[in-house]
């Protein structure tokens, strides 16, 4: 009987942080983003997707100022060597400090929805990783698959409490009728 009580009282404890949370973190709606100015800088991450994702991302990247938006870390799905060169060769020219990292990529093209739902874990908890000691400020992403896990990512650290950063989710420009899949998955984080 009194294991029983204490089982009712973890439980309910629990149920109550997760709610009380879930209401500081309403609080947040809607704020405004920390203002960048002179001397400050965000540290941003960019997620590159294969193909026109990349370009896509580079032509939104050819619009920040690498003063303020520095640096600019790279996510990049490891299977995905042409994507890296083209960013690279774009940053190179621009100017700014930048660098890249690599994650699993969440889905190839073809691939089995089930194996997909494997991979994209897989992923997730790498992102979860690489994101606790990149510490971005502001997550730049613009439809590819490869984003998911990393918006999920920053999803988790923002309802631990353990850090915030702003996640920017651009549709890729192609998509002028309805959301991407990545784009209803992101949507509502």
């Amino acid at each position: 009987r009194m294991a029983a009580l204490l089982w009712i009282g973890i439980i309910f404890g629990a149920v109550l942080l997760v709610g009380l949370r879930f209401l500081w973190l309403l609080s947040f709606v809607g704020r405004p983003a920390k203002k960048v100015g002179q001397g400050r800088s965000l540290r941003t991450v960019a997620v590159l997707g294969s193909g026109g994702h990349t370009m896509e991302m580079i032509t939104l990247l050819s619009a920040v100022d690498c003063t303020k938006y520095k640096p600019i870390i790279f996510f990049v799905a490891d299977t995905d060597t042409h994507s890296q060169a083209k960013a690279q060769r774009f940053m190179s020219e621009k100017g700014g400090f930048f660098s890249f990292t690599s994650i699993p990529r969440s889905r190839e093209v073809h691939m089995a929805w089930s194996v997909t739902v494997w991979m994209t874990f897989k992923a997730l908890i790498v992102c979860i990783y690489k994101l606790a000691f990149i510490r971005p400020e502001l997550i730049i992403c613009n439809g590819p698959g490869t984003c998911i896990p990393v918006i999920l990512a920053a999803w988790i650290w923002k309802v631990l409490g353990l850090f915030y950063c702003r996640v920017v989710f651009v549709e890729s420009f192609c998509r002028v009728q309805s959301l991407s899949m990545s784009g209803k998955i992101a949507y509502p984080l």
